[in-house]
């Protein structure tokens, strides 16, 4: 790894999150303090993959695969180290110059399909600006949507369903492609007259549009989006998000809207944070993906009866996810792009940092919810607001809030609930214990403890070549091995680059093994741990000494080893005294 420039390799491992870039690959969530997949690697059938944000390192507790972000792309895409360094530095859009790498891509199933929308989408800009489009510019125009936001965007023009079908034809774009594109249907155009916004997956590709009618008319739906299609999963997706999770996890927030036209309200007012579900249910992929901003989220719906109900039924996901967030207090009624085109920028942006806490929007909006004159309803709605508070309210917060609720109910909840940080722990996930490569004797483990008190410490690396030298493991040794090899250039090592020095996959994995159970023994344990491997080896002769006399025939020679026995016995009654002492 000479050759890849070692300050280029610290900056891709720092800017690349381990779990976002697991993401692209498969689907991740959060357990814990950390987030968990099914191991692509083996027949998994629970999740059974750690995935450490913290250590950036991943490790299945099954098959034991595991290592860095370079590792699991090394392996998940079957190609060389520096082509998932190379193809990690592409992922987050680093530059990375690295003559004569050529990553191998994997074959897009739906290759054809992302042609016809890129070139669909670059058909409709272009007719956005012609005569035929006019009249749906005008109307962006009259909304405020400026040609950089318009470009940005992708906006465009959908024509006549004649027009678009001889685009298609021009095109010698397959029907059934133009069917699994979700752009035709029994022959015909499926947008036509209409302001097109574009869709993306979460890494940016075009799967879709949302599409808003030009001419106002009852019988004709104001948007219509994309039906579902192979790349057009409704579920799966999240408007807007490829662009706004660098600006959110820039800004600390993001801005979680009903529909796309919100959120072009919000780049109006120069907010880019603004994401958008495409319908008011919230599936668990899109929660998902809002969980990897990691990120508070400012809720933006429509104050009218739908879009309460819409914040609440969102509230209930994020609060069982355990994602942050805050409800938008809107008393105005308005959505982003209204209240710019009334009020300008100022006020968008003034709203969108007026906020109340989700506890507070239920003291509002539940009451409605519930008959309070009813007591099954009253004690229903005190357990449900008992249940927020306790797992959304921070501690100062708890009193004010179980004090409205007596006040409210006549039900008291403040002395019978566990602390926040006590319920944290009583949700908590019992610890697996760390995959090891094999059945672990008394000196393996003692080699295991070895191993992670040299990769935490140079000094323990020094006294252990000094005073025992090797690993009867073999794969213990090669990774010693690669620690001695850094420690001769540094006085401490960093897990992460020493993935990067690895070629051997199982070598890795036991690496990931070390660092993912959390264990840098001290002294006492190192100490301990080097007698026991001392008094093993002892042992390990004896036993050699011991076949050696019971197949010699000789008395003489068996004389001189039952000698040399004695001296080892003596020397292993020594050791274990001192350990007894």
């Amino acid at each position: 790894m000479a050759w890849i420039n070692e300050e280029d390799m610290k900056a891709i491992r720092s800017q690349a999150d381990i779990v976002d870039i697991i993401g692209k690959y498969i689907a991740v969530e959060k357990s814990g303090r950390g987030f968990k997949a099914q191991c692509p690697f083996h027949d998994d059938h629970d999740p059974s993959m750690s995935i450490s944000e913290e250590k950036q390192i991943f490790k299945c507790f099954v098959c034991g695969a595991g290592g860095n972000v370079f590792s699991f792309v090394q392996k998940f895409e079957n190609i060389t180290f520096p082509e998932a360094v190379y193809k990690v530095a592409q992922m987050i859009n680093y530059p990375l110059e690295l003559p004569g790498i050529q990553v191998r891509e994997k074959p897009d199933p739906f290759a054809k399909e992302r042609k016809i929308l890129e070139e669909y989408t670059g058909y409709m800009a272009y007719e956005l600006f012609s005569e035929e489009g006019a009249q749906a510019y005008s109307q962006l125009r009259e909304r405020k949507f400026d040609d950089e936001l318009i470009r940005k965007f992708q906006i465009g023009f959908a024509p006549s369903a004649g027009q678009s079908e001889h685009f298609f034809s021009a095109k010698h774009f397959a029907p059934d492609d133009l069917v699994n594109a979700g752009v035709l249907n029994d022959g015909r155009a499926v947008f036509v007259d209409r302001i097109m916004i574009p869709i993306h997956d979460p890494k940016g590709r075009l799967v879709g549009y949302t599409a808003r009618r030009t001419a106002e008319s009852e019988y004709i739906p104001k948007y219509i989006n994309t039906a579902s299609t192979p790349l057009y999963e409704k579920g799966k997706l999240i408007f807007n998000y490829h662009r706004a999770k660098d600006a959110a996890r820039k800004s600390g927030r993001a801005i979680l809207c009903e529909g796309a036209m919100d959120v072009l309200g919000l780049e109006k007012a120069d907010l880019h944070e603004g994401i958008a579900c495409l319908g008011t249910a919230f599936t668990g992929d899109q929660l998902q993906l809002i969980e990897r901003l990691k990120v508070p989220v400012h809720v933006w719906y429509d104050n009218d009866r739908a879009g309460k109900k819409a914040a609440y039924t969102f509230g209930k996901a994020a609060m069982g996810r355990g994602i942050p967030f805050s409800i938008v207090s809107n008393d105005g009624a308005k959505d982003p792009d209204e209240v710019f085109g009334q009020f300008g920028a100022q006020e968008v942006r003034r709203i969108a940092d007026h906020t109340i806490s989700f506890v507070e929007f239920l003291f509002q909006y539940l009451p409605d919810q519930y008959n309070l004159d009813n007591y099954e309803d009253k004690k229903a709605f005190a357990q449900e607001m008992n249940h927020a508070i306790v797992n959304t309210a921070d501690e100062f917060e708890r009193a004010g809030y179980f004090s409205r609720l007596k006040d409210l109910t006549g039900f008291d909840f403040s002395s019978v609930n566990a602390s926040p940080v006590q319920e944290r722990i009583n949700k908590r996930e019992p610890r697996r214990p760390a995959y090891i490569p094999k059945v672990q004797d008394g000196r393996q483990k003692a080699e295991w403890i070895i191993l992670s008190s040299i990769l935490y410490s140079k000094q323990f690396s020094l006294r252990f070549k000094e005073e025992i030298g090797f690993f009867k493991d073999e794969l213990y040794r090669q990774l010693s091995l690669y620690i001695y090899d850094l420690y001769r250039l540094k006085d401490s090592i960093d897990a992460d680059e020493l993935f990067a020095h690895i070629e051997e996959e199982d070598v890795r994995n036991l690496l990931a093994s070390l660092v993912s159970s959390n264990e840098e023994p001290g002294e006492e344990l190192f100490e301990d741990s080097l007698w026991k491997i001392k008094e093993c080896t002892i042992s390990e002769q004896i036993d050699k000494i011991n076949e050696q006399i019971r197949i010699l025939r000789d008395p003489v020679q068996k004389v001189t080893l039952a000698k040399t026995k004695s001296v080892l016995i003596e020397e292993r009654n020594k050791i274990r005294n001192r350990k007894e002492g």
